[in-house]
């Protein structure tokens, strides 16, 4: 089971809504969340979608179709929007 601490994976959704994205992911079981973009990630506020990078291989397949940049984070979700 994942949690919050493991979202470290933001995806920049690029031709599709993010919350239909988010949606196909819940259908698939892949746990993730909606944030705004840390700036580490992007210099704008834009939202992002976040999932753990453990399971980076099935969003892969998932999103088959779907345009997406992937950004690793030094650690979670969390910690990059708290950091200064």
């Amino acid at each position: 089971m994942r949690t919050t601490l493991d979202l470290d994976l933001a995806l920049i959704i690029k031709n599709m809504n993010i919350i239909d994205v988010k949606s196909i992911l819940d259908e698939n079981k892949i746990f993730s969340k909606i944030y705004p973009a840390p700036k580490s990630v992007l210099e704008s506020c834009s939202p992002i979608l976040v999932v753990s990078s453990k399971d980076e291989i099935k969003v892969k397949d998932i999103l088959e179709g779907i345009l997406y940049e992937k950004i690793k984070m030094d650690k979670d979700i969390i910690w990059e929007l708290l950091k200064r």
